[in-house]
């Protein structure tokens, strides 16, 4: 290669491009500290524990491909926080055949699979049916092996779907956050969504007995760190910043009345016509996920499905709205707002 223009060949072979070359240096790659593996400058190693905690839960994480390219995920935080994990990369949990090693630490005869997902049959971790730690004196129930997926939403979809020994074989356990997700700088999908080490620490805090404050905040100090280090650099705009939840349940009688008295003031009648709810799904990441009625409609079926629509534009996917006639809204639905006939109702008892 001829020298750049103005200067020398080298002598010898550069370990790196130079500027004899006609290139620009490399830049100098970050300092990184040995103990994390985080640059210096962001070093959690003053919050991490001295060594791994082991754990009567065995924890077992599988990661989408993509999702482990991402720098500010938590998987390397419980790497350093936990002895008892297992983490898998793939787009689906293997079979038996596959991969016979990681079915023995899972079902070892001392552990208990649990696939931590929302479903139909799905038991709420710190209950009865779901593991609940026993009083002293009383027999221990078997610690758990707890199956997390670590992706986004779609990815986590897709995953459980090619997943047939995961639906078929192991039973499905749901955690109810005790507070929101504090990963600021990443938006949640829905209000009740947590990372990943997020669902783990409120698992543990579950399952683990008297221990399971002190792991929940083991795992939660090092993550508050990473967080509040990196919202340095973005701005301190919280993504996960919680909408107010209703609670008031819904009355067909009271809805009925309001909806009666909206349209004699609007047409001067009350004639009987077709009602129809909208309606969209509440918090996900709980066992029995409520029901969420966001206005009465009265008019024919296909102009409330209309209406549905109307009010789904802007949903994320999980929240989109459809319609139901007023006598199919199923018990222990909510009120989204609640009408004045509700509120009235509710002052006067």
């Amino acid at each position: 290669m001829e020298a750049a223009p103005g200067s020398e060949p080298c002598a010898e072979p550069c370990a790196e491009p130079c500027a004899a070359e006609g290139t620009v240096p490399a830049r100098p790659r970050r300092a990184c500290c040995e103990g994390c593996q985080r640059p210096a400058k962001l070093c959690l190693c003053d919050v991490l524990p001295p060594e791994p905690v082991q754990t009567r839960t065995r924890v077992v994480i599988l990661v989408h491909p993509k999702e482990v390219r991402r720098k500010l995920g938590t998987l390397p935080l419980l790497r350093l926080c936990l002895q008892d994990i297992i983490i898998k990369e793939g787009d689906r949990f293997p079979e038996p055949e596959e991969d016979p090693e990681l079915h023995r630490l899972i079902a070892d005869g001392v552990h208990q699979p649990m696939f931590l997902c929302p479903g139909p049959d799905a038991v709420e971790l710190g209950t009865e049916e779901g593991l609940h730690p026993r009083p002293p004196g009383d027999t221990p129930a078997a610690p758990a092996s707890l199956i997390f997926i670590d992706g986004t939403w779609r990815q986590a979809k897709s995953m459980v779907a090619r997943s047939p020994w995961l639906l078929q074989n192991v039973p499905r356990a749901v955690i109810r956050p005790s507070t929101n997700s504090g990963y600021r700088f990443r938006k949640q999908p829905e209000q009740g969504c947590l990372s990943t080490l997020e669902a783990v620490a409120e698992a543990l805090l579950a399952l683990e007995g008297d221990r399971g404050p002190k792991l929940k905040e083991l795992l939660l100090q090092p993550f508050g760190r990473m967080v509040e280090l990196q919202m340095a650099f973005i701005g301190d705009q919280d993504e996960n910043i919680p909408e107010e939840q209703t609670t008031t349940k819904f009355d067909r009688e009271a809805a009925l009345l309001d909806l009666q008295q909206t349209m004699e003031a609007e047409d001067g009648s009350a004639e009987p016509k077709e009602i129809f709810c909208i309606l969209r799904w509440g918090q996900r990441a709980v066992p029995e996920r409520p029901v969420i009625v966001v206005e009465l409609f009265a008019g024919s079926g296909e102009a409330a499905k209309l209406r549905a629509q109307e009010c789904s534009e802007g949903r994320p996917r999980g929240l989109r709205c459809w319609a139901r006639q007023l006598e199919d809204v199923p018990p222990g639905a909510l009120w989204e707002a609640p009408p004045a006939a509700m509120m009235r109702k509710a002052d006067d008892g």
